[in-house]
């Protein structure tokens, strides 16, 4: 996928723990016990059992999400985000940060393709800003947000370009601040007809995250105000890495089922 915030190539080397021949004996004994061959998810969830390290175990995740979107009947998802590199034996990153708008070379392409990348930018700072609206506007089929508040006109108009795109939003914020004055939570459940829910508790929904095109997580302190752009000490971090993709996009899921009752529109 395209990204524009920011790619990470690194110098990597990759081991796998087990052998051909283990797995083949994993595979015979389930056979021989159960009378039959286990299932793509019992295969892959054995293999996890049987690794010796995270970074095994991350790459068996990744390769059992790639095999199940190959046999997706919908043609139409983003291929997943690609395998965990390791840092080299001496345990050193090598990054190489290359925005998007230069990457010309096929080759530039395919290794950005085949990279987790974890990018942090801080704020205030314009290019950090610039770096967010380009994400935004890199949305190809989805906005997953879930912040606690809304008040930047700019980024307000990133989510709008985002819908005459043809981008699936959707906006989970908190109910006090989705009433503030300015406010453009409830402007754009209104006005734009984006499907928003809000929590309904003395308490805060005080996340503030996105989930693009079910590949891309931004996350951190940032709430998507001026104050937050132009004033404060703020973070953000983009990755592509799977499970911070998978962790954020079940969180969403969650809230959303959880305030259900708490739609805007």
């Amino acid at each position: 996928m395209n990204v524009s915030y920011s790619s990470v190539t690194r110098e990597s080397t990759v081991s796998v723990s087990g052998t051909h021949s283990d797995l083949v004996s994993i595979y015979e004994k389930h056979v021989e016990q159960h009378g039959k061959a286990p299932s793509l998810k019992q295969l892959f969830k054995t293999a996890r059992e049987a690794s010796s390290s995270e970074h095994d175990r991350d790459v068996i995740s990744w390769l059992e999400t790639a095999v199940a979107d190959r046999l997706s009947d919908d043609d139409t998802r983003d291929q997943p985000s690609t395998p965990p590199f390791l840092p080299d034996v001496k345990g050193h990153h090598h990054h190489s940060l290359l925005h998007h708008h230069h990457d010309n070379d096929s080759d530039n392409d395919n290794e950005r393709k085949n990279t987790i990348f974890v990018s942090p930018v801080f704020f205030p700072s314009e290019d950090s800003f610039r770096k967010l609206m380009s994400t935004l506007d890199n949305a190809k089929k989805s906005l997953d947000i879930c912040v606690f508040t809304i008040t930047d006109d700019q980024i307000a108009k990133a989510i709008i370009r985002a819908l005459d795109r043809g981008v699936k939003v959707r906006i989970i914020s908190d109910n006090d601040k989705s009433e503030d004055l300015g406010s453009d939570v409830a402007r754009l459940a209104r006005d734009y007809d984006v499907p928003t829910r809000v929590d309904n508790t003395a308490a805060h929904m005080h996340h503030k995250f996105m989930v693009i095109d079910d590949a891309l997580v931004v996350n951190g302190s940032y709430n998507w105000t001026k104050g937050a752009r132009y004033d404060n000490r703020e973070d953000l971090t983009l990755t592509n890495a799977p499970q911070a993709v998978r962790g954020f996009k079940d969180e969403f899921e969650k809230l959303w089922r959880e305030f259900a009752c708490e739609q805007l529109n």
